[in-house]
């Protein structure tokens, strides 16, 4: 992997409040995007969980500059309950930028960070980071990235859900959660949405039409899981989407699969 000591050692790197919450933001989304309605109902929604998560912990992320200028980010929030960090992204999105460290130093500003005791941990540190590596077209992998790092996959047949354990000794162990239909979504398509990526609705649109290719009049509903973090709770382990009560697996851009299993949950047994 390579680095550029230099950038390295000019990259400042800033805890992110409400003053640096539209870099957090702007830096996601594409130049040529920002202007689209669904991205900015999306920036909207994001807005909205990163100020209300400030409060709450005082910061959900970290912001590499080079000469004032945002060049790649870390996002994260703690998970009370299990006192584990998620990491919910780590993100450099300019192609020249790549490689010269940045990423890995925005990373192990989070690990510093995170080995001092938490209010929100009952004055603890928490016991590990936990993150899905997501892929990103044409880029290095994510998860390769991070194993290079010293993560460890949560189960060995799975290289894309990830662990680092900060306290000697910890191994984490994931619950298997399952989906919880609900007698409501019998005839229905959920579509269920995370609002800290500014990318949530312009994705719950997407799968909303691919269902439609299929359902033309079936109900549609989505689900903000931070704002209805109860509906979301009591459905258990939920997918990005489920129809008829059935979680849709494969992938909305995997648009052929995704759209047979839209079937398949339409057709009565």
């Amino acid at each position: 992997m390579e680095i550029d000591l230099l950038t390295t050692e000019r990259l400042e790197i800033r805890d992110v409040g409400l003053e640096e919450m539209d870099h957090l933001i702007n830096l996601c989304i594409p130049p040529d995007r920002r202007d689209d309605p669904l991205f900015i109902e999306g920036m909207k929604e994001k807005r909205r969980w990163a100020a209300q998560l400030i409060e709450r912990y005082g910061s959900i992320a970290k912001l590499a500059y080079l000469d004032s200028k945002p060049m790649g980010l870390i996002q994260y929030q703690p998970l009370l309950g299990d006192r584990l960090v998620e990491i919910t992204c780590i993100f450099v999105p300019e192609e020249e930028n790549l490689r010269k460290g940045i990423g890995r130093s925005l990373l192990k500003a989070l690990m510093k960070e995170m080995n001092e005791v938490k209010p929100f941990f009952n004055n603890k540190p928490p016991l590990a980071f936990v993150t899905w590596a997501f892929q990103v077209p044409g880029r290095y992998p994510q998860h390769e990235f991070y194993r290079r790092i010293g993560f460890k996959r949560m189960r060995e047949e799975n290289p894309f859900f990830l662990y680092y354990p900060l306290e000697e000794g910890y191994v984490h162990r994931p619950k298997r959660g399952e989906f919880i239909p609900q007698e409501e979504d019998r005839g229905k398509a959920l579509i269920f949405y995370d609002p800290s990526c500014p990318f949530c609705i312009y994705f719950s649109e997407v799968i909303k039409r691919a269902i439609r290719k299929v359902a033309p009049e079936i109900p549609v509903r989505t689900i903000n899981m931070f704002e209805e973090s109860e509906e979301a709770k009591k459905r258990g382990q939920v997918p990005f989407c489920a129809v008829n009560g059935r979680p849709i697996q494969a992938s909305f851009m995997d648009r052929e699969n995704f759209q047979r299993e839209v079937r398949e949950a339409l057709t009565p047994p």
